[in-house]
């Protein structure tokens, strides 16, 4: 069979000059096997790293034969559920080096069965409430369950109009194609007919009723609410009574899944199609909403489509041409920003320095040409006023100016005693002073002031003497005790 397809699509395309933006190739959903998963979590990125390892423990195939995607059918931040399909790697490299042989590279590959959907997003198919589609094809029939466009269940079903033909020939001992025949010709559900081959369509149908219904069971015991329309399509739903037999047997409203339409559609046989026709578009609409939908697609890793691996090879040609250029223009912008920059940087040194010289007088020629050499002749003269102010101030807890400020304030008054300092020495713990006055008994009276301030400890006067004037000279000492 896959062989005589693919030599009819190689001699359809060799007689049709087809010219297509993109293909969308659909594998039959009996190759492929689904799993709903659960995941706790919402994030893309971490099913991409963790779904490889769940499907590796429930398929029982070695995880390295097998081709997966899936597509996510709800998710929330805490949780994720997921519609994962695989199938085996020798199968989709079979299928497509078929299609490939006959001129045609599909851009998308996915599963018939899950494609289905997208006949939901035009408004083939109900765009609220919860319904099936069953399409019934040759050799299977796929099962999709819909909530809106929302994917609720699927299943692919090993049943279709080929088991329908074995099943008549067997029962009136037909050859195949003559029994193809007489299914089309007379096929219909009947039920109590005494006609061998009418016995055998309804044993047939009646089959497929139960794998209907058994799958109908799992999905509400799952806890989903029951459907309320079932849409038939597929060249097998051309069977006389079908749609009213299943009907009456599973108690939903069924019938015919119509998409065509007089406004956007010109076929030759229009009735021939109506019922084959839904798969195509289904396919057609792949392509239209390529960021909606299940997206499920195998062309991906070695198997990428190899006009997207192009156009990504083109797009980072001109991304790296572009950043070329802004690296130009950009480097363009610093010299010439460097050069304003540097201009404005002499000028600025000029007005400090001239500032510079401006505030100190007695600056040395040459010593601010810059605005560093400024700030360095800068910080000297304050290191220096620094260090003087220290001196002055001492390094104890009593600063010399205050020092200073109790020898005066303890000293006899002027009119009392005339005493005149000479020398004064303030070092941090001791002060000594050279002095003048008019009498011994004035030099007892200046030791008895220094003594009554509370520092001054250990006073002693000591190379007492007559000066040539008849003044009496003396020095005088003591230690500052600031503590205890």
């Amino acid at each position: 069979y896959e062989q005589s397809a693919s030599a009819a699509l190689t001699k359809f395309v060799q007689e049709n000059a087809i010219n297509y933006d993109t293909c969308v190739v659909s594998l039959p959903g009996n190759l492929a096997s689904f799993r709903t998963l659960t995941m706790p979590f919402g994030n893309v990125k971490k099913i991409d790293q963790t779904l490889e390892f769940e499907l590796e423990t429930l398929i029982p195939f070695d995880i390295d034969e097998v081709l997966f995607d899936y597509t996510i059918l709800s998710s929330t931040p805490q949780e994720s559920k997921v519609l994962a399909a695989y199938l085996k790697e020798a199968d989709f490299k079979r299928f497509l080096t078929q299609i490939q042989t006959s001129g045609i590279d599909p851009r998308y590959m996915g599963i018939d069965t899950v494609d289905l959907s997208y006949l939901s997003f035009p408004g083939f198919l109900p765009p609220e409430g919860q319904y099936a589609l069953l399409d019934l094809g040759h050799s299977k029939s796929n099962l999709m369950i819909l909530e809106g466009n929302k994917i609720k269940g699927l299943r692919c079903l090993s049943w279709g109009g080929h088991h329908l033909t074995q099943a008549v020939a067997k029962a009136l001992e037909l050859p195949y194609d003559k029994a193809e025949a007489w299914k089309h010709a007379k096929g219909q559900v009947l039920a109590g007919a005494e006609d061998p081959g009418l016995k055998a369509v309804y044993a047939c149908v009646e089959d497929l009723q139960q794998q209907l219904k058994q799958t109908l069971f799992a999905f509400y015991e799952s806890g989903e609410r029951p459907i309320e329309a079932l849409y038939l399509s597929g060249g097998t739903s051309r069977l006389l009574g079908i749609d009213s037999f299943f009907s009456s047997r599973l108690n939903i409203n069924v019938s015919q899944l119509d998409v065509l339409d007089d406004s956007f559609t010109e076929l030759h046989d229009r009735e021939g199609a109506r019922h084959v026709i839904p798969t195509a578009f289904a396919e057609a609409l792949r392509a239209v909403y390529p960021n909606k939908g299940a997206k499920i697609n195998f062309r991906r890793g070695d198997y990428a489509y190899k006009k997207d691996i192009e156009q990504i090879g083109g797009s980072l040609k001109r991304i790296g041409l572009v950043a070329a250029s802004v690296a130009v223009l950009a480097l363009a912008y610093f010299i010439l920003a460097y050069m304003t920059l540097s201009s404005q940087v002499d000028k600025m040194n000029k007005n400090v320095a001239k500032m510079v010289k401006a505030s100190v007088p007695d600056l040395p020629k040459g010593g601010a040409q810059s605005a560093k050499q400024a700030v360095t002749v800068l910080d000297g003269r304050i290191s220096a006023i620094s260090e003087k102010l220290k001196r002055v101030e001492g390094g104890g807890s009593v600063s010399a100016l205050e020092l200073l400020k109790m020898i005066s304030g303890a000293m006899p008054p002027r009119d009392e005693l005339i005493v005149d300092i000479d020398d004064l020495n303030i070092a941090p713990e001791r002060v000594r002073l050279e002095g003048r006055t008019v009498s011994y008994e004035g030099v007892d009276k200046v030791k008895a002031s220094m003594e009554k301030v509370k520092i001054f400890k250990n006073v002693q006067t000591g190379n007492v003497r007559k000066g040539v004037r008849d003044e009496i000279k003396f020095s005088l000492s003591f230690d500052v005790v600031t503590g205890g």
